[in-house]
Protein backbone atom coordinates (compact mmCIF):
# COMPACT_ATOMS: atom_id res chain seq x y z
CA UNK A 1 0.00 0.00 0.00
CA UNK A 2 1.45 3.41 -0.97
CA UNK A 3 2.38 5.88 1.73
CA UNK A 4 -0.01 8.75 2.43
CA UNK A 5 0.76 11.93 0.49
CA UNK A 6 3.75 13.73 1.98
CA UNK A 7 4.97 16.99 0.43
CA UNK A 8 8.26 17.58 2.24
CA UNK A 9 10.85 14.81 2.45
CA UNK A 10 14.24 15.10 4.15
CA UNK A 11 17.14 13.01 2.84
CA UNK A 12 17.21 11.07 6.13
CA UNK A 13 13.57 10.09 5.59
CA UNK A 14 14.21 8.64 2.14
CA UNK A 15 14.13 4.94 1.31
CA UNK A 16 17.70 3.65 0.89
CA UNK A 17 18.08 1.19 -1.96
CA UNK A 18 21.09 -0.52 -3.52
CA UNK A 19 19.99 -1.95 -6.85
CA UNK A 20 22.30 -2.45 -9.83
CA UNK A 21 25.07 -0.48 -8.08
CA UNK A 22 25.59 2.69 -6.09
CA UNK A 23 23.38 3.84 -3.26
CA UNK A 24 20.00 5.38 -4.11
CA UNK A 25 18.03 7.40 -1.58
CA UNK A 26 14.49 7.53 -2.91
CA UNK A 27 12.77 10.76 -1.92
CA UNK A 28 9.78 11.00 -4.26
CA UNK A 29 8.39 7.48 -4.52
CA UNK A 30 5.12 5.66 -3.74
CA UNK A 31 6.70 4.08 -0.64
CA UNK A 32 8.00 7.42 0.70
CA UNK A 33 5.53 10.17 -0.19
CA UNK A 34 2.65 8.54 -2.05
CA UNK A 35 3.63 9.65 -5.58
CA UNK A 36 2.18 7.55 -8.39
CA UNK A 37 3.60 8.94 -11.66
CA UNK A 38 7.06 10.18 -10.65
CA UNK A 39 10.08 8.91 -8.79
CA UNK A 40 13.08 11.00 -7.74
CA UNK A 41 16.09 10.26 -5.63
CA UNK A 42 19.74 11.03 -5.01
CA UNK A 43 22.32 8.51 -6.22
CA UNK A 44 25.83 8.05 -4.79
CA UNK A 45 28.41 6.18 -6.89
CA UNK A 46 31.84 6.02 -5.27
CA UNK A 47 35.18 6.18 -7.15
CA UNK A 48 35.59 3.12 -9.37
CA UNK A 49 31.99 1.94 -8.84
CA UNK A 50 29.69 1.42 -11.78
CA UNK A 51 26.06 0.90 -12.63
CA UNK A 52 26.38 -1.92 -15.19
CA UNK A 53 24.43 -2.09 -18.44
CA UNK A 54 20.71 -2.25 -17.68
CA UNK A 55 17.38 -1.02 -19.01
CA UNK A 56 13.87 -0.60 -17.71
CA UNK A 57 10.47 0.63 -18.79
CA UNK A 58 10.86 4.01 -17.06
CA UNK A 59 12.01 7.23 -18.70
CA UNK A 60 14.91 8.56 -16.66
CA UNK A 61 16.88 11.78 -16.23
CA UNK A 62 20.02 12.53 -14.23
CA UNK A 63 21.28 15.89 -12.99
CA UNK A 64 24.91 15.74 -11.87
CA UNK A 65 25.59 17.43 -8.51
CA UNK A 66 29.26 16.44 -8.16
CA UNK A 67 31.87 14.08 -9.56
CA UNK A 68 32.84 12.87 -13.01
CA UNK A 69 31.57 9.81 -14.85
CA UNK A 70 31.41 8.02 -18.14
CA UNK A 71 27.79 7.46 -19.10
CA UNK A 72 26.63 5.38 -22.03
CA UNK A 73 23.07 5.70 -23.34
CA UNK A 74 22.39 3.28 -26.18
CA UNK A 75 25.36 3.68 -28.56
CA UNK A 76 26.39 7.13 -27.25
CA UNK A 77 29.11 7.48 -24.62
CA UNK A 78 30.16 10.73 -22.98
CA UNK A 79 31.86 12.17 -19.91
CA UNK A 80 29.61 14.06 -17.50
CA UNK A 81 30.38 16.39 -14.63
CA UNK A 82 28.72 18.89 -12.29
CA UNK A 83 25.73 20.84 -13.70
CA UNK A 84 25.07 18.48 -16.64
CA UNK A 85 21.86 16.57 -17.30
CA UNK A 86 21.35 13.24 -19.08
CA UNK A 87 18.10 11.94 -20.57
CA UNK A 88 17.57 8.16 -20.90
CA UNK A 89 14.56 6.98 -22.93
CA UNK A 90 12.57 4.00 -21.68
CA UNK A 91 13.86 0.56 -22.75
CA UNK A 92 17.32 1.98 -23.59
CA UNK A 93 20.42 0.22 -22.26
CA UNK A 94 22.54 2.58 -20.15
CA UNK A 95 25.73 2.41 -18.07
CA UNK A 96 27.49 4.71 -15.58
CA UNK A 97 31.01 4.56 -14.13
CA UNK A 98 32.57 7.00 -11.70
CA UNK A 99 35.97 7.87 -13.21
CA UNK A 100 36.88 10.58 -10.70
CA UNK A 101 38.41 10.68 -7.25
CA UNK A 102 35.29 11.96 -5.47
CA UNK A 103 31.80 10.48 -5.18
CA UNK A 104 29.54 10.92 -8.18
CA UNK A 105 26.30 12.37 -6.81
CA UNK A 106 23.28 12.93 -9.00
CA UNK A 107 19.56 13.50 -8.81
CA UNK A 108 17.70 10.77 -10.70
CA UNK A 109 14.09 11.22 -11.81
CA UNK A 110 11.98 8.39 -13.28
CA UNK A 111 8.52 8.22 -14.73
CA UNK A 112 6.71 6.14 -13.72
CA UNK A 113 8.43 5.56 -10.37
CA UNK A 114 10.52 2.38 -10.06
CA UNK A 115 9.03 -0.70 -8.45
CA UNK A 116 12.25 -2.54 -7.51
CA UNK A 117 12.91 -2.89 -3.76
Amino acid sequence: MPSPIKNLIKIEDGYKFKGVGGLVVRLVHPDVCGSDKLGMGVVYVYPGEELPDHKHSNEEAYFIISGTAIIRVGDEEFVVEKNMAVYIPAETVHYTKNIGSEPLVFVCALSPPPTAK
